[in-house]
């Protein structure tokens, strides 16, 4: 039940259905306590959290790879890095998804060189843990964070050439992100333009953030149509294309494109500026 609410977005009530589970003879075991803290990571619930994991203790719990991994996770997500390596170093097996999670918790915390450094530990114990496709996206995603371009490109063709992995859109979608972030637009069309790429709007969206953030407005016009073709109602691209125009000084397109948001009696997405 704790997991029928996580999956289908009350993690709250997964936290209260936790809370009567203890005050019944029945134990919880380690697949729903696994459960119970990502919940808790769900909703950055903390105290909550720190509570789950001093029952693991108390309650002679060892803590393997499921249980491990959800602790780097749940520290990491709540904003308690240093917790997450303490987990990390204090966990007496690991695998892949470990060092994956503590790859995602730098990135969370905008440590790049540090993301960087832990696959390449992960690397060196290749024989025992060898990347995946979610290794080389949660790294990706660090680099593109903290600016990295040459280890991400570097990376990505780790990835491709030497573990001989297909890439995907997330891994497509951080390139773009690293190399936009880096002033590399050209490049990063370059890619976004691709006949397997063109029908993911993510990886559009991530340009259109890199247009607004070098103030382009010639491909910035051109991604913001791309983009309205397919989601004409949703007003972040208005707002990204407004504020693309501003940081260019123009002013009149800026209210212009404003005032298409209001006439069509659109709302601004939280999270857009």
């Amino acid at each position: 039940m704790i997991s029928g609410f996580l999956i289908n977005g009350f993690p709250v009530d997964g936290l209260e259905q936790f809370s009567r589970l203890l005050m019944t003879n029945i134990l919880p075991n380690v697949y729903s306590l696994t459960i119970i803290l990502s919940s808790c990571a769900a909703i950055s619930a903390l105290s909550q959290g720190k509570q789950v994991h001093g029952y693991i203790i108390t309650s002679g719990f060892c803590p393997g790879t499921c249980l491990g991994n959800a602790l780097i996770t749940m520290y990491a997500k709540c904003g308690v890095l240093d917790w997450s390596l303490r987990v990390f170093d204090t966990m007496i097996e690991r695998d892949a998804i470990s060092y994956n999670a503590l790859i995602s918790a730098y990135a969370q915390h905008g440590q790049g060189e540090e993301a960087v450094r832990c696959f390449e530990v992960m690397q060196g114990l290749s024989r025992m843990f060898k990347p995946d496709q979610a290794t080389f996206t949660a790294v990706l995603s660090a680099c593109s964070h903290a600016g990295l371009v040459d280890d991400g490109i570097k990376i990505f063709n780790s990835m491709v050439n030497d573990y001989g992995l297909l890439a995907g859109v997330d891994h497509f979608s951080c390139i773009v992100d690293l190399l936009g972030r880096g002033g590399y637009l050209d490049e990063a069309e370059i890619i976004t333009n691709s006949k397997h790429l063109k029908a993911h709007s993510n990886i559009w969206w991530a340009l259109l953030s890199a247009c607004a953030a070098h103030s382009n407005i010639k491909l910035g016009r051109i991604v913001a149509g791309i983009l309205l073709e397919t989601e004409k109602d949703n007003p972040s691209v208005y707002v990204l294309l407004a504020n693309i125009y501003a940081a260019a000084d123009q002013w009149q397109e800026a209210a212009n494109t404003r005032e298409m948001i209001r006439r069509t009696k659109m709302t601004k997405q939280p999270g857009c500026s």
